[in-house]
């Protein structure tokens, strides 16, 4: 069963999504570690398009939870995405770190430009 969701264009959805992210990560049989690494991964992912119409999508298949998450914003690979790493605080920025975020926290994250939207899905990886 998938459990999907639209956004308005506002920045006040993002909290909201992510409570419901976690939400149905919970319905769904997910451990807490899952739900939380879920709702890092959908805000980080999310608050850089939320200006653009914003869809989630998320079920569980055998072993995983999966989200994926689709925008109709410019293309935007973020897996071409070269994420810097900062050698010291000094390097380091308050803008940047969610693909870097996302990168190490989600099992595993693909992207694809399909039909004019972007869509990224993330798979967490259940009984780890």
């Amino acid at each position: 069963m998938s459990h999907a969701r639209r956004v308005a264009s506002r920045i006040s959805e993002l909290r909201p999504l992510a409570a419901w992210v976690v939400d149905v990560a919970r319905t769904l049989g997910c451990p807490r570690e899952t739900c939380a690494d879920a709702d890092l991964c959908v805000t980080e992912a999310v608050a850089n398009i939320v200006r653009h119409e914003v869809g989630v999508e998320i079920e569980r298949e055998q072993g995983a939870l999966v989200i994926r998450i689709e925008d109709d914003a410019r293309h935007f690979d973020p897996l071409g995405t070269r994420v810097l790493q900062p050698t010291s605080l000094d390097e380091a920025g308050p803008a940047g770190r969610g693909l870097l975020l996302i990168r190490r926290t989600a099992d595993a994250v693909s992207y694809e430009r399909r039909n004019g939207l972007n869509q990224l899905t993330l798979r967490f990886a259940l009984g780890k």
